[in-house]
């Protein structure tokens, strides 16, 4: 075996290995970005050195496979959304704490798979799937003991209640349980030494307690669903009576394990079959209007509305690859406002379907729905082949149902996009080149060096921009500014930084009143809506960036009003906008012409106690005390501990 072809295999073994159990501290998000910057290191790395592979006459450069028209055809149409995007920057590189999803992103998982098809074979494919178990050994392990408490002093979410792991969220820890789990599961039905089986009952058994401690309604129904439908491929395709026993005996075991896990420990599938009758803390008489936690399933249905309405406007390639945060304000229903999470920005639609479809419009969720069909269909073509073709199917079929009311993340998409070539056989095929094309090397060495620099500036960049964040907050402004300058070397032209540059300028031109920082804040706003001019964050950030400066010159309030009208037509129905413009009108001893935006919040959001109570006030300082005492008493409604609320109402009686 040529040294280039154990290197690639070897590199494809760290990249499943390594890519779940990769998180930072010190990037701006913990999770996602750290995982997708290692899979954009080691896809330039594996893939330069296919390529000189190929120019050394020792592989072909590219396989045919059963998965190439699907592909190239999703790809044309995440290129066609991403070029006629309302955001191509975002649709290029992802949202900026995210990244999976964007064309790059697809690209990228799309070039592992066609690398990866020319190196599979069956030793490589068991050494992958043998690979992806250690890491979900070892990804379950930190999540059983994150339940029993060992970093509960870390993290600000409660994760002995529903545990993440390495993996950042429970519900994505769930999805890339539920993706392993049939790997795991097949792998001990298949094991002819007792030492094997025990290993993948154990490994089974810990994927399936992990899941459990995630809580993740979707997860656990996509995985009992996933191995139901995997017994049933196994108990069918068992001709021999006495074979079937013995695959009865090697996994009632696990049977059992299921069935008694679940039913001890507390999970939502068990908490729904074995329901208490005690009443929920919103129901309860302490408790206020305003604090209840609206359901995550109704709250999901309002978004999805959105996304909906959003598809019906761009029926055809949607508002570009993953732009969802910007585009989703412009339909976005009123009655999110009514909601828990009524100020939360939601960069996806929380339903990978409607996602594409709003994003991608009705040729991208074509194009993905026949990619997936494509994948289960041929490991269904060959009844024969158990290992892994069912678990493969079952395996999709698990993340396709997670992704129902959830979407994919850096390791569900690289299952995705990859374990389609764990269908593959080994390819015959001998490369038909002529001549070694050794001139090529140099070539594809200086473009891969390149690219592997300006990733890694990008990812020096992301690990300043965190520090930032954090001088930020430290109101060290001065430090932070000139960290600021050094990620605008790393990568000029992300509007983030743009955007984190002007405001940081804009409150050094406050307190030094140097000339030098109030242009920077109005050049680097400009410079980051321009990247990116649907971003209706970039838009509070210049209002508030404005507002500012107002403070050195009033010429530069109106500015801010125009920011925050800007916001307005991008988000009609966002009722907070509504109040801030009227208290930025009051500011401005504008008082009666903040009531329309006062009143017009309200309409959107009913419950709006600071904008009843901003009413209230202006009534009263206007001796209008009817209405003053109107909206003052809507507003101890849904907040009753409104201490001054009630002392003006004291005052009108």
């Amino acid at each position: 075996m040529k040294k280039l072809t154990t290197i690639i295999r070897y590199l494809f073994l760290a990249l499943f290995l390594l890519t779940p159990l990769i998180f930072n501290f010190h990037n701006s998000e913990l999770f996602e970005v750290p995982k997708i910057y290692f899979i954009y290191t080691l896809t330039i790395i594996i893939t330069t050195l296919h390529l000189i592979n190929w120019a050394k006459k020792n592989v072909v450069i590219f396989r045919h496979t059963f998965l190439d028209i699907p592909l190239i055809s999703f790809i044309i149409s995440q290129t066609i959304s991403t070029f006629i995007s309302i955001d191509i920057s975002t649709s290029f590189y992802g949202y900026y704490s995210r990244l999976n999803g964007g064309f790059l992103s697809i690209l990228t998982f799309s070039l592992l798979y066609w690398v990866l098809a020319v190196y599979i074979d069956k030793e490589l494919r068991q050494k992958i799937i043998k690979t992806i178990i250690l890491s979900g050994l070892l990804v379950s392990i930190y999540a059983i003991a994150e339940h029993f408490g060992v970093d509960k002093n870390i993290w600000l979410q409660d994760v002995q209640n529903r545990v993440f792991s390495t993996l950042g969220q429970p519900n994505w820890l769930a999805a890339f349980l539920v993706m392993i789990i049939p790997l795991s599961l097949s792998q001990l039905i298949n094991s002819k030494n007792k030492k094997n089986r025990f290993y993948y009952f154990f490994t089974t058994s810990l994927f399936y307690l992990s899941l459990l401690f995630t809580k993740s309604k979707s997860g656990i129904i996509a995985g009992l669903i996933s191995l139901f439908i995997f017994f049933l491929f196994y108990l069918f395709s068992q001709q021999n009576k006495n074979k079937l026993k013995n695959k009865i005996k090697t996994i009632s075991p696990f049977l059992i394990f299921i069935i008694i896990s679940s039913l001890l420990i507390n999970n939502p599938i068990k908490d729904k079959l074995f329901s208490t009758s005690q009443p929920s803390p919103e129901n309860t008489e302490t408790s206020t209007p305003n604090l209840n936690i609206t359901p995550s399933e109704d709250i999901r249905k309002i978004v999805w509305q959105g996304a909906i309405n959003l598809w019906r406007e761009y029926p055809i390639f949607g508002t570009g690859t993953e732009t969802f945060a910007h585009s989703y304000y412009w339909t976005r229903p009123a009655s999110h406002n009514l909601t828990s999470e009524w100020n939360f920005l939601y960069n996806k639609a929380h339903n990978e379907y409607l996602n594409f479809l709003a994003t991608t419009g009705a040729f991208g969720l074509l194009t993905y729905m026949i990619l997936i069909s494509t994948i289960l269909i041929s490991s269904l073509k060959d009844k024969n082949k158990l290992d892994p073709h069912k678990a493969i199917f079952t395996s999709i079929t698990a993340l396709l149902i997670t992704n129902i009311v959830g979407f994919s993340v850096a390791i569900t998409s690289l299952f995705l996009f990859t374990f389609p070539t764990l269908l593959l056989d080994k390819s015959n095929k001998k490369p038909k080149i002529k001549k070694t094309k050794i001139f090529l090397i140099p070539i594809f060495i200086i473009i891969s060096l390149v690219i592997l620099k300006k990733n890694i500036n990008f990812f020096i960049a992301d690990l300043y921009y965190s520090q930032v964040q954090k001088l930020n907050k430290e109101q060290d402004y001065q430090s932070a500014y000139q960290l600021i300058d050094k990620i605008l070397i790393l990568r000029p032209k992300q509007a983030n930084y743009l955007s984190e540059s002007a405001l940081l300028a804009s409150k050094l031109a406050v307190t030094t009143k140097e000339e030098k920082y109030l242009f920077t804040a109005i050049d680097n706003i400009d410079l980051a809506l321009e990247q990116s001019p649907a971003n209706i964050n970039l838009w509070k950030e210049r209002a508030q960036i404005y507002y500012y400066l107002s403070t050195l010159d009033n010429q530069y309030f109106q500015s801010t009003i125009d920011s925050l009208n800007q916001i307005q037509k991008l988000a009609p129905t966002d009722a907070r906008n509504y109040y801030t413009i009227g208290q930025f009108l009051e500011v401005a001893q504008l008082t009666t012409e903040s009531i329309p935006y006062y009143q017009r919040a309200i309409e959107l959001k009913p419950n709006y106690d600071h904008a009843y109570f901003a009413l209230g006030k202006i009534y009263f300082n206007q001796k209008e005390y009817q209405l003053a005492k109107e909206n003052l008493n809507q507003t101890l409604k849904y907040a009753p501990n409104n201490t001054e609320a009630q002392q003006l109402l004291e005052k009108i009686k």
